[in-house]
């Protein structure tokens, strides 16, 4: 066997048991379950599960995050966990994902979650969308982590997702093992001015190379990726993995319902299908997003409504009365641009080889012409 068929990545030796390249499947709420990310896990990429944005005390999102972490444990191959006398003192090889926003996230996390989070010792721990009037939540909650994993010889890799280079510089400066580039062309919740991956990616990697060079901090490309072809783009463009959310929404093990299953596969040209907008958030009556952030998702009635000029109360209203007669019109299905190339909807752990397999066959064949 060759050197080069011997040597691990960088993501392989952070991530054991691990396949190059890298596929992760995002954290994303009421979508991603520890079956999910399970499966993912089983075809040696990284899921990760959504820990929630609740942090006080006695949460009943908590007692929920440690029932996930207990499932996953349960649901992962038993070969991972060799020694099962104490299985807890093995990592467990997925990742969880926090949205910050909230105002009890600095003050709590520390003694609520980064606990709970050291007794199952996951592989990962994702941070996104501080709010911006918050400055000190992300250094808080990274501070909190560390010091947490370091009384049970723990090692976490710290995940933060940006969509500026401001954010990606201070994730950097914040100690982030990993930055998640998310580019505009994500599904969900994602910063309102950002740019494309084509040109994010590789100018957070310069930034973490040239700003940075003491440290050992790794890029992902998130936003528009749905095939090999496009995990084959983001590590051209710098990136050592690639996310993918839309993808496996469709999976059969995700907790996405039925009619968003189909509204996904029945789409097309994600161009003109989806469109970023607080609507989306706001029609639900959700209107504790910071305004720095919006979000995208499949257009539906209500976008429509929006834009003839129905007042959000309105739209409101009608919203939550289409949704009691079970009218899926107006219903809000979060959705990436890359929406068109979702077809199909296998297992997840089916995407996950099958995606990898593509992203090998379209490097090899750039390899042979040039």
């Amino acid at each position: 066997m060759s050197p080069a068929a011997t040597r691990r990545s960088r993501m392989q030796q952070w991530f054991p048991g691990t396949a190059h390249p890298l596929i992760v499947s995002a954290p994303m709420a009421g979508i991603t379950n520890p079956r999910l990310a399970s499966e993912v896990v089983r075809a040696n990429g990284l899921g990760f599960i959504q820990g929630g944005r609740t942090f006080k005390p006695g949460s009943s999102s908590l007692a929920q995050l440690e029932e996930q972490l207990t499932l996953a444990r349960s649901l992962l191959p038993r070969e991972r966990n060799t020694d099962e006398s104490d299985e807890s003192q093995h990592p467990l090889p997925i990742g969880v994902g926090f949205v910050l926003f909230s105002d009890c996230a600095a003050p709590h996390f520390g003694n609520t979650t980064a606990p709970i989070l050291a007794r199952h010792r996951p592989a990962a721990v994702w941070f996104f969308a501080p709010d911006p009037d918050r400055p000190e939540t992300l250094r808080t909650v990274i501070e909190s982590l560390r010091s947490t994993a370091a009384t049970v010889n723990w090692n976490p890799r710290v995940v933060v997702q940006v969509g500026t280079m401001d954010a990606a510089r201070e994730a950097a400066e914040l100690g982030a093992d990993v930055i998640v580039a998310q580019g505009i062309e994500a599904g969900g919740h994602q910063f309102v001015r950002a740019a494309g991956i084509v040109s994010l990616v590789p100018e957070v990697k310069d930034m973490v190379r040239n700003e940075f060079p003491d440290k050992e901090i790794a890029v992902w490309a998130a936003g528009g990726i749905a095939d090999g072809r496009g995990v084959a783009a983001a590590l051209a463009l710098g990136a050592e993995a690639a996310v993918m959310g839309t993808r496996y929404m469709v999976a059969p093990e995700s907790d996405a319902e039925d009619y968003k299953r189909k509204a996904l596969l029945a789409a097309s040209d994600g161009a003109t299908s989806t469109v970023k907008s607080y609507v989306h958030d706001h029609v639900q009556g959700n209107f504790t997003w910071p305004t720095r952030y919006d979000a995208r998702a499949l257009v539906h009635r209500s976008y429509h409504d929006a834009q003839a000029g129905m007042t959000i109360e309105e739209n409101e209203s009608r919203y939550r009365a289409a949704k009691e007669k079970g009218d899926v019109s107006m219903m809000v299905t979060w959705s990436g641009s890359s929406v068109g190339l979702v077809k199909s909807a296998p297992p997840a752990a089916e995407i996950t080889r099958k995606v990898r397999e593509e992203a090998v066959e379209v490097i090899g064949a750039l390899k042979a012409v040039l």
